[in-house]
C-alpha cells in the first residue's frame, strides 16, 4: 500500500504536505501511511481513492486494476469534456494560450492557499 500511495502522489507532482491538506490530515500522517506505520482509516482510504481516481482495492494492494468499470466510464466522460476545452484552447493564438495558462496557474495558487 505504501508504495502505491507514494507512487500516485509523486505521479501528480505533489509533496506529502499538499496531499495531507487535500485529505485533511497532517503531513506526518501521510508520511506514516506511506511507510505503513500508521493504520489507515476507512475515511482516509476513501478520500485517497477518490482523489487519485483508483479503487480502494488497488490502494490496499488487493488488486492490480486501478479502476473498476464505473470509474473507467467516469474518466472517459471527463475526457470527452476536456476534448471540447482543448479544441477551444487550440483555436487561440499563442499569446492567448499563454494567458490561459497564466490564469490557470493563478487559480491553482489561490486554491492551494485556501486549503
Amino acid at each position: 500500500m505504501e508504495n502505491r500511495i507514494r507512487e500516485l502522489r509523486k505521479t501528480r507532482g505533489m509533496n506529502q504536505e499538499a496531499l495531507a491538506n487535500y485529505i485533511g490530515v497532517s503531513q506526518q500522517t501521510i508520511s506514516k501511511i506511506e511507510r505503513n506505520t500508521n493504520s489507515l482509516s476507512m475515511d482516509i482510504l476513501i478520500c485517497l481513492a477518490e482523489f487519485f481516481h483508483v479503487t480502494t482495492d488497488y490502494l490496499l494492494g488487493l488488486s492490480n486494476e486501478k479502476r473498476n468499470k464505473w470509474m473507467q466510464n467516469r474518466v472517459r466522460s471527463r475526457l470527452e469534456e476536456y476534448n471540447d476545452f482543448i479544441a477551444e484552447y487550440e483555436e487561440l493564438n499563442e499569446y492567448n494560450q499563454k494567458a490561459v495558462m497564466e490564469i490557470i496557474k493563478a487559480l491553482k495558487e489561490i486554491q492551494r492557499k485556501e486549503l
